[in-house]
């Protein structure tokens, strides 16, 4: 059975977080969660060892949602938007190169 982008990103099955979709955009990928009724000061979004949790919270409201991200994303580069109960993160991809020069001492 063929993986899923959001499931080859996030090394995770796609079916939990029915509410979230992923496309790739060439240098980046851009993660999309529903958050219908949240304003962008109800969300918090962080990082912490690969893991992106988002954290929605309004009045008795609340959404929670933990991914983790494979080592394919620049973690310092990632933006966020919220615009009609839409939050879409920019997952920037990490440079990957198959040349690492070592230095000698």
């Amino acid at each position: 059975m063929k993986r899923t982008l959001f499931e080859e990103l996030f090394n995770q099955r796609s079916e939990h977080y029915a509410n979230a979709s992923v496309k790739d955009n060439g240098d980046v990928y851009i993660a999309t969660l529903e958050l219908a009724g949240f304003s962008k000061d109800d969300v918090k979004i962080s990082v912490t060892n690969d893991l992106l949790t988002v954290e929605a919270e309004k009045e008795s409201k609340r959404k929670h949602c933990s991914l983790r991200l494979k080592d394919l994303v620049a973690t310092a580069s990632i933006t966020s938007k919220i615009k009609d109960g839409l939050l879409e993160i920019t997952l920037p991809k990490k440079e990957v190169s198959d040349t690492i020069n070592i230095e000698i001492n």
